[in-house]
């Protein structure tokens, strides 16, 4: 951020864009539909890359540009979620984050030409220096070995049955998080993104930059403190005060802070509903070296390796907590604990 606060952001960089892009469109082929859902806040050399990428390939790429969303996770126009069901993926290139849990992009899934599950790869709220000085400049051998270091998490996960995380911020958060079918997380986060499969032909999911691997307490079963201490999806950028959030059996009891918890009071009293207090969102761990410190952009943020983002809000893969907002924020150097004797990370060192 501090390039682009300093010198702007200046056409010429289309030229790094672009290679910053190799990675994920690299098996992308002749036919392939593509939709890029975007906004009118989306820098316009990030989309024009990305189009020009694709077409570079022979696929067939529809932009879908729409006035930005009032809040994350606000359902895209339903004119590009009507035309997001053609695609075979769907490129989530917005300044707003999305997730499975609104209708639209429900119905993207389930319905879209990936006849079953549309892949939507979540590219959301980038900015030029992520893509060619951050977490976008990670090679194949990289994510060779970020996905290696998240099978293996995964498959701690896999087995346990509870977590408890804490930081010295002061996060201090237990939950249950059993459940998971046999192999489940292991096989989700050791895959490679972006890859053709061999046997249907299709392309898999992704996100860019890449790099996290997370669990989903089982709803009503976590208590403590959660202590975001860098930045969240609101309000945006480096935070100067900590927000703490006490939690009592699922949910968020209390928002306690300075400028950050009022802000963060007011985003949920505005946009939120009951479930959105609910403590159903991830507990994900960053597994990207390229991704650094103090960058206040949570596109960045939540995949740098030893940090966390924790999610209060709708819960993707248990499928149990549906709310209209989640509001996801970063704890630094996190140390995680399974079944109270498999320690995953320490001081935010991965040691698994």
């Amino acid at each position: 951020m501090e390039m682009i606060a300093r010198y702007g952001t200046p056409g010429t960089r289309l030229i790094s864009l672009l290679a910053s892009l190799d990675y994920p469109l690299r098996d992308v082929g002749e036919g392939d539909k593509f939709v890029i859902l975007t906004d009118d806040a989306m820098d316009p050399l990030i989309w024009q890359a990305t189009m020009a990428g694709l077409h570079s390939r022979g696929a067939e790429a529809l932009l879908c540009l729409y006035p930005r969303r009032k809040y994350h996770c606000a359902d895209p126009s339903p004119l590009a979620v009507a035309a997001a069901k053609e695609a075979d993926v769907v490129i989530a290139l917005t300044t707003t984050a999305l997730n499975s849990g609104t209708p639209g992009l429900r119905a993207i899934r389930s319905e879209g030409g990936g006849k079953g599950k549309t892949p939507v790869w979540l590219w959301e709220e980038l900015n030029q220096e992520i893509l060619i000085e951050g977490g976008g400049s990670t090679t194949a051998s990289e994510v060779e070995e970020i996905c290696e270091i998240q099978r293996r998490v995964g498959a701690v996960y896999d087995n346990g049955k509870t977590i408890h995380v804490t930081s010295h911020s002061g996060t201090d958060l237990e939950a249950d998080i059993s459940g998971y079918e046999n192999n489940s997380l292991s096989d989700r986060w050791g895959k490679i993104p972006f890859a053709r499969d061999p046997k249907t032909g299709k392309l898999g999911g992704g996100t860019w930059p890449f790099g996290e691997v997370h669990v989903e307490p089982k709803p009503g079963t976590a208590n403590g403190v959660v202590v975001w201490d860098q930045t969240a999806h609101h309000p945006a950028g480096q935070w100067r005060e900590p927000v703490t959030l006490e939690v009592e059996n699922g949910v968020v009891v209390d928002i306690r802070g300075g400028i950050e918890a009022r802000e963060v009071r007011r985003y949920l009293q505005s946009y939120g509903d009951e479930n959105t207090m609910k403590l159903g969102g991830e507990i994900a761990l960053g597994t990207n070296r390229r991704c650094p410190p103090l960058t206040g952009a949570m596109r960045s943020e939540k995949k740098r390796y030893g940090a966390m983002h924790l999610g209060i809000g709708h819960g993707a893969d248990r499928g149990l907590v549906n709310s209209t907002l989640r509001l996801e924020g970063i704890i630094d150097q996190v140390t995680v604990v399974v079944d109270g004797v498999h320690v995953v990370a320490k001081d935010g060192e991965i040691l698994v």
